[in-house]
Protein backbone atom coordinates (compact mmCIF):
# COMPACT_ATOMS: atom_id res chain seq x y z
CA UNK A 1 0.00 0.00 0.00
CA UNK A 2 1.11 3.32 -1.00
CA UNK A 3 0.62 6.46 2.10
CA UNK A 4 1.28 9.89 1.05
CA UNK A 5 1.07 11.91 4.40
CA UNK A 6 -0.14 15.42 3.35
CA UNK A 7 0.75 18.48 5.20
CA UNK A 8 1.05 22.44 5.39
CA UNK A 9 3.98 22.80 6.80
CA UNK A 10 6.47 20.51 8.32
CA UNK A 11 6.93 22.03 11.60
CA UNK A 12 8.74 20.72 15.05
CA UNK A 13 5.39 19.07 16.22
CA UNK A 14 4.78 16.90 13.49
CA UNK A 15 8.48 15.90 12.80
CA UNK A 16 8.48 13.02 15.41
CA UNK A 17 4.99 11.37 14.27
CA UNK A 18 6.32 11.52 10.58
CA UNK A 19 9.44 9.67 11.43
CA UNK A 20 7.98 7.22 13.89
CA UNK A 21 5.15 6.43 11.17
CA UNK A 22 8.02 5.62 8.08
CA UNK A 23 9.60 3.36 10.64
CA UNK A 24 6.84 1.60 10.88
CA UNK A 25 5.63 1.66 7.96
CA UNK A 26 9.16 -0.16 6.59
CA UNK A 27 8.72 -2.80 8.69
CA UNK A 28 4.75 -3.37 8.13
CA UNK A 29 5.37 -3.34 4.21
CA UNK A 30 3.98 -0.03 3.37
CA UNK A 31 5.66 3.27 0.95
CA UNK A 32 5.34 6.35 2.48
CA UNK A 33 6.17 9.48 0.69
CA UNK A 34 5.61 13.28 1.60
CA UNK A 35 4.02 16.00 0.65
CA UNK A 36 5.22 19.43 2.11
CA UNK A 37 2.10 22.37 0.60
CA UNK A 38 4.90 25.52 2.11
CA UNK A 39 8.01 25.70 3.18
CA UNK A 40 7.39 28.11 5.61
CA UNK A 41 4.46 28.89 8.37
CA UNK A 42 2.92 31.84 10.01
CA UNK A 43 1.38 29.98 12.55
CA UNK A 44 4.32 29.48 15.38
CA UNK A 45 6.02 32.93 16.33
CA UNK A 46 9.52 30.71 16.59
CA UNK A 47 12.08 29.19 15.25
CA UNK A 48 11.22 25.62 14.10
CA UNK A 49 14.59 24.17 15.13
CA UNK A 50 14.18 20.81 14.13
CA UNK A 51 13.21 21.55 10.72
CA UNK A 52 16.85 21.75 9.46
CA UNK A 53 17.96 18.47 10.66
CA UNK A 54 14.93 16.93 9.44
CA UNK A 55 15.48 18.33 5.73
CA UNK A 56 19.02 17.23 6.08
CA UNK A 57 18.12 13.37 6.48
CA UNK A 58 14.31 13.11 5.19
CA UNK A 59 13.42 9.52 6.02
CA UNK A 60 11.04 9.25 2.84
CA UNK A 61 10.32 10.70 -0.56
CA UNK A 62 9.39 14.26 -0.21
CA UNK A 63 8.29 16.97 -2.19
CA UNK A 64 7.86 20.61 -1.09
CA UNK A 65 5.42 21.87 -3.32
CA UNK A 66 5.81 25.69 -2.85
CA UNK A 67 9.47 26.76 -1.84
CA UNK A 68 9.90 29.98 -0.24
CA UNK A 69 6.43 30.27 0.54
CA UNK A 70 4.38 30.98 3.85
CA UNK A 71 1.00 28.98 4.18
CA UNK A 72 -1.56 30.97 2.41
CA UNK A 73 0.22 32.27 -0.15
CA UNK A 74 -0.98 30.70 -3.62
CA UNK A 75 -4.30 31.07 -5.02
CA UNK A 76 -6.21 27.75 -5.07
CA UNK A 77 -6.05 27.34 -9.15
CA UNK A 78 -2.05 26.48 -8.54
CA UNK A 79 -2.73 24.82 -5.39
CA UNK A 80 -5.28 22.45 -6.58
CA UNK A 81 -3.48 22.20 -9.85
CA UNK A 82 -0.26 21.23 -8.21
CA UNK A 83 -1.93 18.91 -5.95
CA UNK A 84 -3.58 17.03 -8.89
CA UNK A 85 -0.69 16.37 -10.68
CA UNK A 86 1.65 14.91 -8.19
CA UNK A 87 -1.23 12.68 -7.15
CA UNK A 88 -1.74 11.47 -10.62
CA UNK A 89 2.38 10.99 -10.97
CA UNK A 90 2.41 9.17 -6.76
CA UNK A 91 -0.81 7.02 -7.38
CA UNK A 92 -1.60 6.99 -3.93
CA UNK A 93 -4.05 4.44 -2.17
CA UNK A 94 -4.31 6.16 1.47
CA UNK A 95 -3.25 10.04 2.15
CA UNK A 96 -3.70 11.25 5.26
CA UNK A 97 -3.74 14.81 5.39
CA UNK A 98 -3.94 17.60 8.02
CA UNK A 99 -7.19 19.17 8.63
CA UNK A 100 -10.87 18.98 7.10
CA UNK A 101 -10.65 22.94 6.89
CA UNK A 102 -7.30 23.48 5.09
CA UNK A 103 -7.59 24.72 1.69
CA UNK A 104 -5.37 21.74 0.42
CA UNK A 105 -7.62 18.71 2.25
CA UNK A 106 -10.75 20.36 0.91
CA UNK A 107 -8.89 20.32 -2.71
CA UNK A 108 -7.86 16.82 -1.81
CA UNK A 109 -11.27 15.86 -1.71
CA UNK A 110 -12.26 17.64 -4.98
CA UNK A 111 -9.11 15.31 -6.53
CA UNK A 112 -10.24 12.61 -4.83
CA UNK A 113 -14.18 12.31 -6.51
CA UNK A 114 -12.51 13.06 -9.48
CA UNK A 115 -9.50 10.30 -9.73
CA UNK A 116 -11.50 7.44 -7.24
CA UNK A 117 -8.24 6.24 -6.87
CA UNK A 118 -7.33 6.75 -3.22
CA UNK A 119 -8.62 6.43 0.58
CA UNK A 120 -8.79 10.06 2.29
CA UNK A 121 -8.34 10.57 5.80
CA UNK A 122 -7.76 13.86 8.21
CA UNK A 123 -6.21 14.65 11.22
CA UNK A 124 -7.42 17.09 14.02
CA UNK A 125 -8.17 17.92 17.66
CA UNK A 126 -11.33 19.62 17.17
CA UNK A 127 -14.48 19.06 19.42
CA UNK A 128 -17.78 19.63 20.04
CA UNK A 129 -16.98 22.59 22.80
CA UNK A 130 -14.40 24.40 21.11
CA UNK A 131 -16.51 27.98 21.39
CA UNK A 132 -19.88 28.59 20.41
CA UNK A 133 -21.04 26.41 17.49
CA UNK A 134 -22.96 27.67 14.86
CA UNK A 135 -25.51 25.43 12.85
CA UNK A 136 -24.85 26.72 9.39
CA UNK A 137 -21.03 25.82 9.78
CA UNK A 138 -21.30 22.81 11.60
CA UNK A 139 -23.99 22.12 8.12
CA UNK A 140 -21.12 22.91 6.09
CA UNK A 141 -18.48 21.05 7.62
CA UNK A 142 -21.01 17.61 7.60
CA UNK A 143 -20.70 18.55 3.81
CA UNK A 144 -16.93 18.74 3.68
CA UNK A 145 -16.19 16.10 6.02
CA UNK A 146 -18.71 13.25 4.36
CA UNK A 147 -16.03 13.14 1.40
CA UNK A 148 -13.49 11.79 3.94
CA UNK A 149 -13.39 7.91 4.27
CA UNK A 150 -12.09 8.42 8.20
CA UNK A 151 -10.09 10.66 11.01
CA UNK A 152 -7.24 10.27 13.14
CA UNK A 153 -8.28 12.32 16.02
CA UNK A 154 -6.92 13.19 19.55
CA UNK A 155 -9.56 11.81 22.02
CA UNK A 156 -12.84 10.32 22.54
CA UNK A 157 -14.57 13.83 22.41
CA UNK A 158 -12.68 14.02 19.51
CA UNK A 159 -13.81 10.71 18.10
CA UNK A 160 -17.80 11.54 18.91
CA UNK A 161 -17.35 15.07 17.38
CA UNK A 162 -15.57 13.36 14.42
CA UNK A 163 -19.33 11.03 14.39
CA UNK A 164 -21.51 13.94 14.61
CA UNK A 165 -20.06 15.62 11.36
CA UNK A 166 -20.59 11.88 9.51
CA UNK A 167 -17.17 10.35 10.01
CA UNK A 168 -18.46 6.56 12.20
CA UNK A 169 -16.86 5.40 15.01
CA UNK A 170 -14.58 2.33 13.09
CA UNK A 171 -13.08 4.48 10.89
CA UNK A 172 -11.81 6.88 13.47
CA UNK A 173 -9.18 6.35 15.53
CA UNK A 174 -6.88 8.37 18.43
CA UNK A 175 -3.30 9.10 18.45
CA UNK A 176 -2.99 12.50 16.79
CA UNK A 177 -1.48 14.63 19.67
CA UNK A 178 1.62 13.07 20.71
CA UNK A 179 5.21 14.28 20.95
CA UNK A 180 8.38 13.14 21.37
CA UNK A 181 8.17 11.85 24.25
CA UNK A 182 11.75 10.26 24.73
CA UNK A 183 13.76 13.26 23.62
CA UNK A 184 11.42 15.16 26.41
CA UNK A 185 12.29 12.48 28.74
CA UNK A 186 16.18 12.30 28.26
CA UNK A 187 16.54 16.32 27.75
CA UNK A 188 14.51 16.86 31.48
CA UNK A 189 16.89 14.51 32.93
CA UNK A 190 20.07 16.39 31.80
CA UNK A 191 18.66 19.72 33.37
CA UNK A 192 17.70 18.30 36.81
CA UNK A 193 21.53 17.11 36.98
CA UNK A 194 22.81 20.74 36.19
CA UNK A 195 19.84 22.81 37.20
CA UNK A 196 22.00 25.61 39.06
CA UNK A 197 23.97 26.39 35.48
CA UNK A 198 20.07 26.01 33.62
CA UNK A 199 18.51 28.40 35.51
CA UNK A 200 21.03 30.96 35.28
CA UNK A 201 21.03 30.16 31.68
CA UNK A 202 17.52 31.39 31.45
CA UNK A 203 17.25 33.11 34.30
CA UNK A 204 14.66 30.72 36.55
CA UNK A 205 13.96 31.52 39.98
CA UNK A 206 14.83 28.55 42.37
CA UNK A 207 10.67 27.62 42.40
CA UNK A 208 8.21 28.32 40.06
CA UNK A 209 4.84 27.70 38.52
CA UNK A 210 4.74 27.17 34.75
CA UNK A 211 2.33 28.27 32.52
CA UNK A 212 2.57 27.68 28.61
CA UNK A 213 0.41 29.42 26.50
CA UNK A 214 -0.30 32.10 23.45
CA UNK A 215 -1.60 35.65 24.97
CA UNK A 216 -4.78 35.42 23.28
CA UNK A 217 -8.37 35.98 25.03
CA UNK A 218 -9.07 32.46 25.45
CA UNK A 219 -6.20 30.80 26.90
CA UNK A 220 -7.00 32.42 30.12
CA UNK A 221 -3.65 34.01 30.88
CA UNK A 222 -4.47 36.91 32.98
CA UNK A 223 -6.87 34.55 34.87
CA UNK A 224 -3.75 32.05 35.64
CA UNK A 225 -2.02 35.59 36.99
CA UNK A 226 -4.87 36.57 39.38
CA UNK A 227 -5.08 33.04 40.49
CA UNK A 228 -1.52 33.16 41.24
CA UNK A 229 -1.70 36.17 43.29
CA UNK A 230 -4.98 35.51 45.63
CA UNK A 231 -2.63 32.06 46.45
CA UNK A 232 -0.33 32.40 49.13
CA UNK A 233 2.45 30.87 46.83
CA UNK A 234 4.00 34.68 46.02
CA UNK A 235 4.85 34.77 49.81
CA UNK A 236 6.37 31.15 49.49
CA UNK A 237 8.89 33.11 47.54
CA UNK A 238 7.43 30.39 44.80
CA UNK A 239 7.40 32.59 41.25
CA UNK A 240 5.28 32.62 38.01
CA UNK A 241 7.20 31.70 34.87
CA UNK A 242 4.96 32.61 31.57
CA UNK A 243 5.83 31.05 28.42
CA UNK A 244 4.27 32.76 25.40
CA UNK A 245 3.68 35.58 22.60
CA UNK A 246 0.53 37.42 21.56
CA UNK A 247 -1.91 40.19 21.51
CA UNK A 248 -2.37 40.16 24.95
CA UNK A 249 0.93 40.40 26.25
CA UNK A 250 1.07 44.70 27.35
CA UNK A 251 -2.53 44.18 29.07
CA UNK A 252 -0.71 40.51 31.01
CA UNK A 253 2.38 42.93 31.76
CA UNK A 254 -0.12 45.71 33.21
CA UNK A 255 -2.26 42.77 35.23
CA UNK A 256 1.01 42.01 36.79
CA UNK A 257 1.96 45.43 37.35
CA UNK A 258 -1.40 46.04 38.95
CA UNK A 259 -1.03 43.25 41.26
CA UNK A 260 2.28 43.96 42.39
CA UNK A 261 3.49 40.96 41.14
CA UNK A 262 6.31 42.50 38.69
CA UNK A 263 8.67 40.58 41.08
CA UNK A 264 7.11 37.24 41.36
CA UNK A 265 6.54 36.95 37.50
CA UNK A 266 8.93 35.96 34.66
CA UNK A 267 7.74 36.62 30.98
CA UNK A 268 9.52 34.24 28.39
CA UNK A 269 8.62 35.70 25.01
CA UNK A 270 11.05 33.41 22.64
CA UNK A 271 12.21 29.69 24.35
CA UNK A 272 12.86 27.24 20.98
CA UNK A 273 11.03 23.72 21.42
CA UNK A 274 14.14 22.12 21.71
CA UNK A 275 15.00 23.66 24.94
CA UNK A 276 11.42 23.34 26.64
CA UNK A 277 12.11 20.38 28.00
CA UNK A 278 14.70 22.29 30.64
CA UNK A 279 11.60 24.80 31.78
CA UNK A 280 9.19 21.90 32.37
CA UNK A 281 11.69 19.80 34.32
CA UNK A 282 12.67 22.55 37.00
CA UNK A 283 9.15 23.78 37.38
CA UNK A 284 7.12 22.76 40.18
CA UNK A 285 4.02 21.69 37.67
CA UNK A 286 1.83 23.58 34.72
CA UNK A 287 -1.54 26.00 34.55
CA UNK A 288 -3.34 25.57 31.15
CA UNK A 289 -6.73 28.07 31.83
CA UNK A 290 -7.78 28.13 28.75
CA UNK A 291 -11.57 28.49 28.29
CA UNK A 292 -11.20 25.93 25.85
CA UNK A 293 -8.63 24.07 23.67
CA UNK A 294 -8.35 21.41 20.95
CA UNK A 295 -5.78 19.54 23.30
CA UNK A 296 -3.23 21.10 24.68
CA UNK A 297 0.40 19.94 23.79
CA UNK A 298 2.26 21.69 26.56
CA UNK A 299 0.73 19.04 28.59
CA UNK A 300 1.98 16.04 27.46
CA UNK A 301 5.22 17.94 27.61
CA UNK A 302 5.02 18.59 31.18
CA UNK A 303 4.15 14.95 31.67
CA UNK A 304 6.91 13.34 29.95
CA UNK A 305 9.71 15.94 31.71
CA UNK A 306 7.69 14.06 35.23
CA UNK A 307 5.58 17.32 35.62
CA UNK A 308 1.95 17.09 36.82
CA UNK A 309 -0.20 20.20 35.12
CA UNK A 310 -3.70 22.03 36.17
CA UNK A 311 -5.74 21.62 33.24
CA UNK A 312 -9.52 23.55 32.82
CA UNK A 313 -12.01 20.50 32.31
CA UNK A 314 -13.08 22.25 28.15
CA UNK A 315 -9.36 21.46 27.40
CA UNK A 316 -8.82 18.61 24.72
CA UNK A 317 -6.51 16.45 27.50
CA UNK A 318 -8.56 16.90 30.48
CA UNK A 319 -10.04 13.11 31.03
CA UNK A 320 -8.61 12.00 27.99
CA UNK A 321 -4.53 12.50 28.82
CA UNK A 322 -5.02 14.50 32.32
CA UNK A 323 -6.64 12.86 35.44
CA UNK A 324 -8.66 14.72 38.26
CA UNK A 325 -6.20 13.39 41.25
CA UNK A 326 -4.17 10.76 39.41
CA UNK A 327 -1.87 12.54 37.67
CA UNK A 328 -2.85 16.34 37.41
CA UNK A 329 -5.62 18.24 38.55
CA UNK A 330 -8.82 19.40 36.54
CA UNK A 331 -10.45 22.87 37.03
CA UNK A 332 -13.61 24.73 35.72
CA UNK A 333 -12.99 26.94 33.15
CA UNK A 334 -12.89 30.65 34.43
CA UNK A 335 -13.17 29.52 38.09
CA UNK A 336 -10.87 31.74 39.30
CA UNK A 337 -11.67 30.38 43.01
CA UNK A 338 -11.05 27.39 42.09
CA UNK A 339 -7.96 27.48 40.34
CA UNK A 340 -6.49 29.75 43.22
CA UNK A 341 -7.56 26.81 45.45
CA UNK A 342 -5.69 24.13 43.30
CA UNK A 343 -2.61 26.45 42.60
CA UNK A 344 -2.39 26.88 46.15
CA UNK A 345 -2.61 23.09 46.68
CA UNK A 346 -0.33 21.73 44.91
CA UNK A 347 2.60 24.48 44.91
CA UNK A 348 2.57 23.49 49.09
CA UNK A 349 2.02 20.25 49.10
CA UNK A 350 4.76 18.36 47.87
CA UNK A 351 3.84 14.76 48.75
CA UNK A 352 0.67 15.87 46.18
CA UNK A 353 2.83 16.82 43.52
CA UNK A 354 5.28 13.87 43.71
CA UNK A 355 2.22 11.42 43.48
CA UNK A 356 0.54 13.10 41.05
CA UNK A 357 4.51 13.26 39.17
CA UNK A 358 4.48 9.94 39.27
CA UNK A 359 1.15 8.97 37.69
CA UNK A 360 1.74 11.78 34.87
CA UNK A 361 4.91 9.77 34.18
CA UNK A 362 3.18 6.31 34.08
CA UNK A 363 0.48 7.82 32.07
CA UNK A 364 2.63 9.84 29.44
CA UNK A 365 4.11 6.09 28.36
CA UNK A 366 1.41 5.64 25.92
CA UNK A 367 1.47 8.99 23.89
CA UNK A 368 4.07 8.64 21.86
CA UNK A 369 4.41 8.83 17.89
CA UNK A 370 4.63 5.03 17.88
CA UNK A 371 0.81 5.41 19.02
CA UNK A 372 0.47 7.76 15.93
CA UNK A 373 2.06 5.34 13.73
CA UNK A 374 0.02 2.55 15.19
CA UNK A 375 -3.25 4.60 14.39
CA UNK A 376 -2.30 5.74 11.14
CA UNK A 377 -1.57 2.42 9.63
CA UNK A 378 -4.73 1.10 11.63
CA UNK A 379 -6.84 3.16 9.78
CA UNK A 380 -5.26 2.79 6.58
CA UNK A 381 -5.85 -1.08 6.94
CA UNK A 382 -9.45 0.42 8.12
CA UNK A 383 -10.85 2.12 5.46
CA UNK A 384 -8.82 -0.04 2.83
CA UNK A 385 -10.63 -3.03 3.70
CA UNK A 386 -13.89 -1.13 3.24
CA UNK A 387 -13.35 -1.07 -0.42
Amino acid sequence: MRIQFVIGNMSDYHIPRYRALVQLAARRGFKISLVEMFEHTNFYGYPQSNRTAFLKDVPSEMVTVFKDTAEGGKNWFLVIARLSKIMRATRPDFVITYGYHTSYSIYLCVIRTLMRRFKLVYMSDSKADDGERHRLKEAMKRVIVSRFDGALVAGEKHRRYAKSLGIPMHRSRIGFDVIDVSYFQETAKRALARADKERRRFGLPPQYVLCVSRFVERKNVALVVEAFARSTLPDENIFLVLVGQGPLEQTIREKIDSLGLSERVLILTEVLNTDMPVLYALADFIVLASAFDQWGLCVNEAMACGRPAIVSDTCGCANELVHDGVNGLIVRPGDVAQLTEKMKQLGTDRPLRERLARGAEATIGNWTPEFFAESVLALANDVGSAG
